[in-house]
């Protein structure tokens, strides 16, 4: 009860919901003492309200004292319109304003502020007071209904309020409250009209007392069923009944308004009937003193048809107590009450009271009101029916049907024999069939109430046959008076096997319609029925459509109507006797004789419908094809399933002869059996699933779709009950749809499907939407008038209006749930247009606040809970606010909902459906969401409605409070978790988490303990209970806060952590969560996935969480964590084995491979172990072989995971044990394979269906990139230790062959670039390893070469810039690093097979030559990642194909000198890019973004692209470098050969100087540009700091007993032979400079200089410097070059190398700088040569020991000067022969472009004359002799001679380890040398 200072009056609504019984959760015990605490009240009923007039407190006074002056005005005109005192009205307007007002407090000031606006709030009190009277009478009534009754939940309780109370005096209070209803007045104010709206307010006056009234007769008739009324009480009683005129003296009751009928007639009858149960007496004659008093005033009642029963129960009444029966005079007097009685249509009158809608249900008072009629009917037959006499009475056997509809009277009738009303029964027998309709009526009410098989048996054997006397048939021989016998056999029913056999006795009755034999035997209903049926069919031409009034139709009508009780009864089909059979089956003749008349008699025909409808669970096959034939019922022309759409538009679709018969027979009589009786067929059929839907199902939702419920509210009907039911059951067939379809929908079944979509889509346009919106927009206020206006409130109507509310909101959630069926998502239907109309002033229906108010229903239990429902669904479908659309201020909201959850009493129903609806707005409506959570505000809005009163603080006003309550439940007992109302709150709490939305409950979170609270049920045992969520949803929520938590935040939740890995613990769950059931995962849902699935994905994501934030959060121990990945393998080898539901192998497999990232090295403790571990992992792969089409995307690529780390982790084992590796390679050999089939067979799909394989989860290009990358493992791992036949597995699949096959596929597809790159890598790989050779038997040319070409559309749109973003089309940059790959592949086999892949190779370079020239040449374009890739690759084969340049030229000449001028144009772009910082930042961006580079004026910033794009064309000026020294001359041969051939060679660099230009439009090498590049490398090691280890590169050879023996080779230092396609450390930038210090754009920048790579940029110079040596050695000894350019290239050389000296001079030669002489060096390890016999080692003064690297560097080589001295004795070779095969014409130099042309051959050049001027012009030595002149020049050359030496054998040379700054100096030497020569020969000479 509220928190009042004194409670005047109660809160009668909330006590009738607590006490009432319809909400079954409030304790006993409240009960009991909330009503023994108004036992006073309850007496006092009524009269406790008090008129004004009853107190001397004035209103103004209590006002005052209240502090609410300001309300004087309005509570004044309130007192005035309730005539209460005042007390008493203020309590009234408190509790209003508190429990009922929805207004905000704005409004409420609005309202009472003017005369016009209150009238609308003083009608809403007016109202809400008359409810308050009503309920304390209905509280009453519940009492003395229910207090005997001992099922009844509060049986005990109300029991001992009554005997409290006592039945006497209640009776006193209600009989005195009945005199006050009747007497009472209206206000004075409403009398005299001066209240506004005076007539409107005094009719609802009168009505309210009208109810009150007629409420207070029936507790009085509950009170006479109790105990018995005296004397007085019941002329007092029949006093104030005639007072009142049987309730017909109501003078502000309008008779012309229908419900003010109604009203009346409810008074009339409810007195009435309460008179006739005050005279039923059992023993009369005690009571003659009453009769006699009474007699007079009774007697003198004979105007009104209500007295007609009261004057026959009268007349009983005294034949019973007096002697009247037995004198004349008296005897006659009651025969004239009897008399009048009749004509008064008495037992019409009482068949009317039966059936009224007050005395229709199944209560007490209606089984009162029935008993007293039966005794009185009992009565009657008793006294007069001896004779039969009084079956002619209008009425009595529809009154006695009625009666015996109830199932106590049924019961009592069948069991009395002789006795009372079994008189009327048996004249029936006796007469039969003659009243044949009677008979049938009384078979139904007994087959209803109960007593079927005792009427089946009775009318299959009835005692008498009564036939119309024709003396040509019937041959009888008298026996007596009207005695005959039957003497010759009869058949009475034609053609029907029934005989009367000779002999029957019968007896002669006349009749007002004949002269009848009754013959005396056994005869059946049901043939009587067939006889009947059979006439009908006869005399059906004979009807001329008077089907109404025809007799024969009503008698068959009525016998159909047993029949279909009688066949519902049976079970099967033997329960239908041989005599139901054709009656049954005649009722399809019926239909089909009856359909094609102009006005059918639509009663015969439902009634024929029926039965079909009841026989369809028994044979419904056969009915089906029967009634489908007779063409009545609505048909679809087309069943080809088009779209639902057509079908929902009724483009197909016959309503036949069900729509005729509605629009022209049933609308004109306002009744629509048919109509009834077609949608009971529908439904019956429909529950049988037979899935015929287009046949049945789907014609008939058309038709009731488009032609019934949108035009129902249209049609006119006799009873309101009707329209109801036809309501009902058109809205109960669309929920057996849905129950049917649309939970889990066949996907498979197109029927269904359509069924489905049709439904919701006609539902979801405005035709039937509307009016489902209709009814569910009713709203509270008018369904709970419509409730307090029924008699019994504890039983709804089954068609009433409540019921047909609750069905149309549950197919709007419905509907709201399916609408994704037909519409899009984004798209509103027009339904939801208009529930989710904005703004609210143009929101007529109001339907969200509509929903809403329906939680303060107090009649019906289940309406609030399917309200919130609906708000739920609301709220996830609404994409608006859905707080605009409830118009509420967030308080209003919390009082709505919140004040329900802290309630005790209220049922757990409803607070989990409110619980849920928080839930959702979560996810959906942050409005809502924050009214909800919304604890303080800054002012209480609802403040204005305490009115001063000390109202103790509601705990409901925040959900924030009710979890807190919930957090100290769940500590003191963990358990509690597994009730539901626990769980829906912690599905709140995973919600918030999930949301992101915490901070709603901050408050929370800031309270001690609050993870310890909230995670209390992971440390207790987890429960077994199915479907227990919570444990999913806790280690969500903890693996949430744990990846939003920082690392040192949170320390409550790392205990928390820490407490749950601890071992006992930990393994609780880790048993609970791998203990998965072995069958599949059934789920009735979609949105329904078993606890288990869920908790394992949970589980599988709070280890994947933590495992990211450990160690600096909290660090999983290791036991645990190793017993988890131990456990997890387990689990997972087992359920490999039951793959029927695949889900939880996947979790398993996806946790596994996480829990292997983590480890980098085995993680089991021993051999034994591992052998263990191994074995299972073999287990696993056997079976992922076994079944590895059937399997998953995700499970496929989880495996491959597993494998693969499985592999490197296990790699010793592997290696070690070679049964394990065989079984291993094995599988993956299978595994390999079967993705390769899968590839080979998806790439001849077409898109289509290759998309549609992807969505179903079968294709995936994921699964074999993870098989390529496990095949990349297992070929590194056993490459290098592996058995030498590892491969055997691969090569016996041809596996390399398949690869190339699949790569040649997928190289032109688009979509699968990602594994064509993938493929390529693995190729790479295979090609590294020793399966190298293989690829020499693949025929790699034959898969790939054509097959890398560019692809057509980036050929086609070459010159073009693709502005497309499609993302199937191919770009540049997608190809560049797949391009890259192919030619890395090339290189790699080419450099791992020489010349036995020669010819492969060159064959590659002559089909790619225009596209390796286009990537050579790329650099000018791009310089992103992809491009810098494709230009090293490129250049690095070419520089791999320069060794063999002679058998390229003789293969592809044009090839080669197109791809070489490519190289010098390549490595003068990479020089100049040094120069041209943002040019490079251009090409780097790419060219999306180059155009804010250009137009940036602020200074390039040296980043690490910068650097390491300068690295990589410092790899790039390498592979140039090695490119071109193949076509300079040797540098050991210009230095060391004994003779010199010029003739060979031609220049490369250019004699020009200054700084390149990339404006040039024919860019050409120079020497000024490389020499630049080795000033720019000189300065980058000198701003390094670079320093020399002095580490030895070579090996001295062994000294044993006094001979040289070479021990080893030299080796190569890490810097100088690193390899552009190795790996190197990058180096990190760190800006040490500031961006100042770059003085222009011209120069390179320190700052990028000092970042360099130090080794790349020493072995590049070392490159630069052999170029320059050779090229400037070659230049100066050309005899063809002026001296003055001579003259420059050794003034160049002299100062631009002027830095290199001063670097060698510091860093080489810093401990000799006190020497002057630059020759002298430090030798390391020096070993003295023995003389060699025989041979003469020539010194020469000027000569430097020199070797070669291992990849074309310099380095000292003994043996090449060996060599070179054996060639001095050696005959001098002739030129002559070998000229064309010697003589290489370099395509490098401009010269010979201008001559030779592509395609032009070798042996055809033609070397012409070039002017000298030109020469000059080009500052270019050139061989500008033709051949003829040049031959015979070389053949004139001057071969030198060395003389061998005269010395002895005794040698001064010794060998010595070399250090790295050896080639250095000499190189430095060198060039020393090189500026002093004065011509070539001189320079020959002296070097």
């Amino acid at each position: 009860m509220p928190a009042i200072e004194k409670c005047v009056i109660y809160d009668w609504k909330r006590l009738w919901q607590m006490v009432s019984g319809i909400h079954y959760e409030t304790p006993q015990d409240t009960v009991k003492q909330e009503l023994l605490n108004v036992c006073s009240e309850l007496q006092a009923g009524v009269l406790q309200f008090k008129p004004k007039s009853a107190s001397n407190i004035q209103l103004a006074a209590l006002l005052k004292e209240k502090k609410q002056e300001k309300l004087l005005p309005f509570t004044e005109r309130l007192q005035e319109l309730l005539n209460l005192e005042s007390a008493q009205c203020w309590e009234i307007l408190c509790y209003y304003l508190t429990k009922e007002y929805r207004g905000s407090a704005s409004l409420l000031s609005q309202l009472i502020s003017t005369e016009t606006n209150m009238s609308k709030l003083l009608e809403d009190i007016r109202h809400y007071y008359s409810l308050e009277r009503m309920i304390v009478l209905k509280i009453v009534k519940n009492l003395l209904v229910f207090y005997n009754v001992p099922n009844h939940p509060y049986h005990q309780e109300y029991r001992e309020v009554v005997d409290k109370l006592t039945l006497p005096r209640l009776l006193d209070s209600y009989l005195q409250q009945l005199d006050s209803l009747i007497n009472e007045l209206p206000p004075r104010k409403l009398l005299a009209g001066e209240c506004y709206h005076c007539p409107d307010r005094l009719t609802s006056w009168s009505e309210r007392n009208a109810r009150e009234t007629n409420e207070v007769l029936h507790i009085l008739m509950l009170l006479s069923e109790h105990m018995t009324m005296d004397q007085l009480h019941i002329k007092r009683l029949f006093a104030t009944i005639k007072q009142h005129s049987f309730g017909r003296i109501q003078n502000y009751l309008d008779e012309s308004n229908i419900y003010h009928q109604e009203l009346i007639k409810n008074l009339t009858y409810s007195e009435l009937v309460l008179l006739l149960k005050c005279l039923d007496f059992e023993r009369p004659k005690e009571h003659v003193q009453l009769i006699e008093e009474l007699h007079a005033q009774i007697g003198s009642l004979h105007h009104r048809p209500e007295h007609g029963p009261l004057l026959l129960v009268w007349m009983l009444l005294r034949l019973r107590a007096t002697n009247d029966a037995e004198d004349a005079t008296s005897l006659l007097r009651c025969r004239q009450l009897g008399k009048r009685a009749v004509e008064l249509k008495c037992f019409v009158q009482l068949h009317a009271i039966v059936t009224h809608p007050m005395f229709a249900d199944d209560s007490l008072l209606s089984k009162i009101v029935r008993r007293t009629i039966y005794n009185q009917l009992g009565y009657l037959c008793d006294l007069f029916d001896g004779d039969g006499s009084c079956s002619r009475y209008e009425g009595i056997y529809e009154l006695l049907g009625e009666l015996l509809s109830w199932p106590q009277l049924a019961k009592e009738f069948c069991n009395s024999e002789d006795e009372g009303v079994r008189s009327l029964y048996n004249t029936l027998l006796e007469n039969f069939p003659l009243q044949f309709t009677n008979l049938a009526k009384l078979a139904q009410a007994l087959t209803k109430a109960g007593q079927g098989n005792y009427v089946k048996s009775q009318l299959e054997s009835l005692p008498m046959l009564a036939l119309l006397y024709d003396e040509r048939q019937q041959k009888l021989n008298e026996l007596g008076a009207d005695e005959y016998e039957l003497m010759n056999n009869v058949k009475p029913f034609p053609r029907i096997d029934y005989i009367l056999p000779a002999g029957t006795s019968c007896t002669a009755v006349q009749h007002p319609t004949g002269f009848y034999m009754h013959f005396r035997c056994h005869v059946n209903f049901f043939n009587a029925l067939h006889h009947e049926i059979n006439c009908l069919l006869l005399e059906k031409a004979q009807l001329h459509g008077d089907f109404d009034s025809n007799e024969r139709i009503i008698r068959v009508e009525e016998g159909l109507k047993y029949l279909v009780l009688a066949v519902q009864r049976a079970k099967s089909i033997e329960g239908i006797s041989a005599e139901m059979v054709h009656p049954t089956e005649m009722c399809i003749d019926l239909l089909s004789k009856f359909k094609s008349v102009q006005y059918p008699p639509v009663g015969l025909l439902s009634s024929c419908l029926n039965v079909c409808s009841a026989l369809l669970p028994l044979v419904d096959e056969e009915i089906f094809t029967r009634v489908s034939n007779l063409d009545i019922l609505p048909t679809i022309s087309n069943d080809s399933q088009q779209d639902f759409k057509i079908y929902a538009s009724a483009v197909y679709f016959e309503s036949r002869f069900l729509g005729s018969v509605i629009d022209n027979v049933e609308k004109k009589q306002q009744s629509y059996e048919f109509l009834l009786a077609y949608l009971n067929f529908l439904r019956t059929y429909t529950k049988l699933k037979r899935k015929r839907y287009m046949q049945v199902e789907l014609p008939g939702l058309i038709f009731l779709l488009r032609d019934v419920f949108p035009h129902l509210h249209t049609w006119h009907f006799k009873s309101q009950s009707e329209k109801n039911k036809i309501y009902f059951e058109v809205l109960s067939f669309i929920c057996d749809i849905f129950d049917m379809l649309g939970s889990n929908v066949d996907k498979k079944c197109e029927q269904s499907q359509l069924l489905l979509n049709v439904c919701v889509y006609s539902l979801l346009n405005l035709d039937n939407g509307l009016i489902l919106l209709r009814f569910v927009g009713v709203g509270n206020a008018f369904v709970q008038y419509t409730m307090e206006l029924e008699t019994n409130w504890m039983q709804q109507q089954p068609h009433g209006l409540m019921m047909l509310v609750r069905l149309s909101m549950r197919i709007l959630m419905q509907l709201l749930c399916l609408k994704s069926h037909v519409y899009c998502a984004e798209n509103l239907s027009p339904l939801e247009a208009l529930i989710y109309t904005q703004p609210k002033q143009r929101d007529t229906l109001r339907i969200i606040p509509t929903v809403c108010s329906y939680m303060s229903n107090i009649f019906d239990r289940w309406l609030p809970i399917v309200s919130c429902r609906l708000l739920k669904r609301i709220a996830l479908e609404f994409n608006m606010s859905l707080l605009a659309c409830l118009d509420m201020e967030a308080d209003q909201i919390r009082l709505t909902f919140m004040q329900k959850l802290p309630d005790e009493l209220e049922s757990d129903s409803v607070k989990i459906a409110i619980l849920e609806l928080v839930d959702a707005c979560i996810a959906k409506q942050p409005g809502v969401t924050e009214a909800f959570f919304k604890v303080n505000y800054g002012q209480d809005k609802r403040s204005f409605f305490t009115f001063g009163k000390e109202c103790a603080p509601s705990i409901g006003d925040s959900i924030v409070t009710y979890m807190k309550e919930f957090l100290d439940a769940l500590e003191a007992e963990p358990l509690t978790i597994q009730q539901m109302l626990p769980s829906k709150i912690m599905n709140i709490f995973h919600s918030l988490w999930k949301h992101n939305l915490q901070m709603l409950v901050d408050e929370l979170l800031k309270l001690p303990r609050f993870w310890t609270k909230l995670c209390s049920p992971l440390f207790s045992e987890p429960s077994k209970q199915p479907q227990v969520r919570v444990y999913t949803q806790l280690m969500n929520i903890v693996s949430i806060e744990a990846y939003s938590t920082g690392n040192n935040q949170n320390a409550e939740l790392r205990e928390v952590l820490k407490k749950f890995f601890e071992r006992d613990c930990f393994n609780q769950w880790l048993n609970y969560i791998f203990d998965m059931p072995k069958v599949p995962a059934v789920t009735n849902s979609s949105d329904e996935l078993p606890d288990w699935i869920c908790c394992l994905q949970s589980f599988k994501d709070l280890i994947v969480i933590l495992l990211k934030k450990q160690p600096n959060f909290i660090s999983i121990p290791d036991a645990q964590f190793k017993l988890l990945a131990k456990k997890c393998l387990t689990v997972l080898v087992d359920r490999a084995h039951y793959l029927d539901d695949m889900r939880p192998f996947i979790m398993l497999a996806e946790l596994y491979i996480f829990l292997l990232l983590r480890f980098k090295h085995a993680y089991t403790s021993n051999g034994e172990e591992e052998l263990e571990l191994m074995e299972q992992l073999l287990q696993l792969m056997s079976r992922i072989c076994s079944c590895y089409e059937d399997l998953h995307v995700r499970a496929k690529e989880a495996c491959l995971a597993i494998i693969t780390k499985c592999a490197h982790l296990y790699t010793n084992l592997l290696i070690r044990d070679s049964s394990i590796a065989l079984r291993f390679l094995n599988s993956v050999v299978s595994i390999i394979c079967t993705e390769l089939q899968n590839m080979e067979k998806s790439v001849n799909l077409d898109q289509q269906a290759l998309t549609q394989e992807e969505s179903n989860g079968k294709v995936s290009s994921n699964s074999l990139i993870l098989c390529l990358n496990l095949l990349k493992a297992v070929a590194s791992i056993f490459n290098n230790d592996g058995p030498g036949n590892w491969d055997l597995p691969f090569v016996s699949v041809r596996l390399f062959q398949r690869l190339l096959r699949c790569i040649s596929y997928t190289l032109p597809l688009h979509g699968k670039r990602v594994l064509t790159e993938q493929l390529l890598d693995v190729l790479i790989v295979f090609a590294k390893s020793n399966c190298s050779v293989e690829f020499l038997h693949c025929d790699v040319g034959e898969h790939l070469w054509l097959k890398m070409l560019p692809p057509r559309e980036l050929l086609q749109c070459r010159l073009e810039f693709n502005n497309k973003n499609s993302s199937d089309v191919w770009t540049m940059e997608q190809w560049w690093s797949i391009y890259a790959r192919g030619i890395e592949l090339v290189n790699i086999i080419y450099d791992k097979h020489k010349k036995c892949f020669l010819q492969d190779a060159l064959q590659f370079v002559g089909i790619h030559e225009v596209y390796l020239v286009d990537s050579l040449l790329l650099g000018k374009q791009s310089l992103e990642p992809a491009a810098m890739q494709l230009i090293k690759a490129a250049i690095s084969l070419v520089a791999s194909l320069t060794e063999h340049h002679k058998e390229w030229a003789q293969d592809h000449c044009s090839s080669l000198f197109n791809i070489m001028n490519a190289v010098q144009g390549l490595m003068c772009h990479a020089t100049s890019m040094f120069h041209q910082q943002r040019n490079l930042k251009c090409l780097l961006a790419g060219r999306r973004s180059q155009l804010e580079i250009l137009r940036s004026v602020e200074s390039i910033t040296i980043d690490d692209d910068i650097i390491n794009a300068c690295n990589d064309l410092t790899d790039i000026i390498i592979y140039c470098v090695k490119a071109l020294q193949k076509f300079t001359p040797d540098l050991l041969d210009l230095l060391c050969s004994s003779f010199y051939e010029p003739h060979k060679w031609q220049p490369i660099l250019d004699v020009k100087f200054g700084a390149p230009k990339l404006n040039e439009g024919n860019l050409t090498l120079t020497f000024g540009m490389v020499l630049n590049m080795v000033s720019v490398y000189v300065k980058a090691l000198n701003m390094q700091n670079h320093g020399f280890s002095e580490l030895p590169l070579n090996v001295l050879p062994n000294v044993e007993n006094g001979e040289v023996t070479v021990a080893g080779g030299v080796s190569s230092s890490p810097g100088l032979t690193a390899d552009a396609n190795g790996t190197r450390g990058q180096r990190s930038f760190t800006k040490s400079l500031s961006a100042n210090s770059i003085s222009s754009a011209a120069c390179t920048s320190s700052e990028l200089l000092s970042n360099l790579d130090g080794q790349l940029c020493l072995v590049a110079l070392e490159h630069l410097l052999m170029l320059v040596a050779s090229q400037s050695i070659y230049v100066l000894r050309s005899q063809d070059l002026e001296p003055r350019w001579k003259q420059i290239v050794r003034r160049d050389i002299s100062s631009e190398l002027l830095s290199f000296h001063e670097f060698v001079r510091r860093k080489v030669i810093v401990d000799y700088r006190d020497s002057r002489c630059q020759w002298v060096r430090r030798k390391h390890g020096m070993f003295k040569q023995k003389p060699v016999e025989g041979t003469a080692i020539q010194s020469r003064s000027g000569s430097t020991q020199v070797v070669r690297r291992s990849t074309s560097e310099l380095r000292v080589n003994v043996v090449r000067r060996l060599h070179l001295q054996q060639q001095l004795h050696a005959p001098p070779q002739s030129t002559d022969s070998h000229f064309e095969m010697t003589r290489m014409l370099s395509p490098i130099g401009p010269s010979a472009a201008q001559h030779l042309e592509a395609s032009t051959p070798q042996g055809a050049i033609d070397l012409g004359e070039t002017p000298r001027a030109h020469l000059e012009n080009r500052k270019r030595f050139h061989v500008n002799q033709p051949a003829d002149e040049l031959l015979a020049e070389i053949e004139s050359i001057e071969v030198q001679y060395f003389p061998p030496t005269t010395d002895t054998g005794y040698s001064e040379l010794s060998q010595v380890q070399l250090v790295e700054e050896d080639y250095l100096q000499l190189m430095s030497a060198l060039f020393a040398v090189i500026p002093q020569s004065e011509n070539a020969r001189e320079n020959s000479s002296s070097v």
